[in-house]
């Protein structure tokens, strides 16, 4: 009994943990037990922060300047409707694989220019890491930490011209090494993730290439419980472009010949607008973490923890190094089903 009380002790301690946090979490998995989620987000923007100056408010104004201070304007609207499955699960201990992969519907009011169709669906980029656990309490702080790396494959589906055409990602492989540290509390948690994301070459049309920047990710939040059914998580997340985006010759005249681009302009509105390859952004987001496992007793033995997460995460102006430049104003609605449980789902349903 005691054992068993410990187990659901464990479980409802992963819920509170790893809800909001996810591939950002410092924890790791115990040796045969999963985290898994299953959610469906709205995603939604019609306005973007650019440093390019233009002749008028108007979508379609010319572009006037190539270097600018940050301003809001509007843009043609995007919208993703997506569910998404995310996945952890303890090889050993101290080690955990994850994995995360969805189906995504877009639609894009810039592609219908170029297409007939709204904009694609299916199953887009597929992210699989593993995280490892390094310190317990790092010089008596109690304080936590783990080194993660992760990998994004865009193999799922058909990478388009992106002058264009949408696809349902960026094409190419990104790779990210984090440090991750954790803390828990008498009552919540706290974490923090620092990392690289290095962001290969798209040769997918070549001659027609580019390469993303790459980019430094800091990312910190935490969790608090409300009462013995509601708990309260946010989180900040901070992406800065370290400035080496490439596009070749061959993608600035196309660009020109059928994209609208002006020559004078180089790359420069490829790499800040048309692509967005060197983004900066800033945003925050919230989390309502309901714990439904009294009134969800269904396939309890497997999975005795049961929670639904509501979300909102929006990009924000930020200040100084932390502005968000040359990036969509978005905003993401979701909820999520959480269900932590020990064997490795699907397989443990049967």
């Amino acid at each position: 009994m005691m054992k068993k009380n410990m187990l659901l002790a464990l479980l409802l301690i992963t819920v509170f943990i790893f809800t909001t946090g996810n591939a950002y979490s410092a924890w790791t998995q115990p040796k045969g037990y999963a985290y898994n989620q299953l959610s469906y987000s709205f995603y939604k923007t019609d306005q973007k922060f650019s440093t390019l100056g233009y002749e008028s408010d108007d979508i379609d104004a010319a572009i006037t300047d190539l270097d600018v201070d940050v301003s809001k304007r509007d843009s043609a609207e995007f919208t993703s409707h997506k569910i998404t499955y995310y996945s952890e699960y303890g090889i050993i201990d101290d080690l955990t694989i994850f994995f995360s992969g969805g189906y995504d519907w877009q639609k894009s009011d810039d592609v219908i220019k170029f297409d007939e169709n709204n904009g694609p669906s299916g199953i887009g980029d597929i992210n699989l890491g593993l995280r490892y656990h390094l310190l317990d309490n790092i010089a008596g702080s109690g304080i936590l930490m783990s080194v993660q790396g992760e990998v994004k494959i865009p193999e799922a589906y058909e990478y388009d011209n992106p002058i264009t055409h949408l696809s349902l990602g960026d094409g190419q492989y990104d790779a990210k090494l984090a440090l991750l540290l954790g803390r828990g509390f008498s009552k919540g948690y706290a974490w923090l993730n620092a990392g690289y994301k290095y962001r290969f070459e798209n040769k997918e049309h070549d001659p027609i290439t580019f390469k993303p920047s790459d980019q430094v990710k800091i990312s910190f939040g935490g969790g608090y419980p409300l009462t013995s059914w509601l708990s309260l998580g946010g989180l900040v997340d901070w992406t800065k472009s370290v400035g080496n985006a490439e596009v070749s010759d061959a993608l600035i005249f196309y660009n020109t010949q059928v994209g609208g681009g002006v020559p004078s302009h180089g790359d420069t509105v490829i790499i800040k607008d048309s692509l967005g390859l060197e983004p900066s952004a800033l945003s925050v987001g919230v989390d309502l973490i309901f714990d439904i496992s009294k009134v969800a007793t269904f396939m309890k033995d497997t999975f005795p923890s049961k929670s639904i997460v509501l979300s909102f995460v929006t990009e924000v102006e930020g200040f100084g190094a932390f502005k968000t430049e040359d990036y969509s104003l978005g905003r993401t609605y979701s909820i999520a089903f959480v269900f932590p449980g020990q064997g490795f789902f699907p397989v443990n349903l049967f």
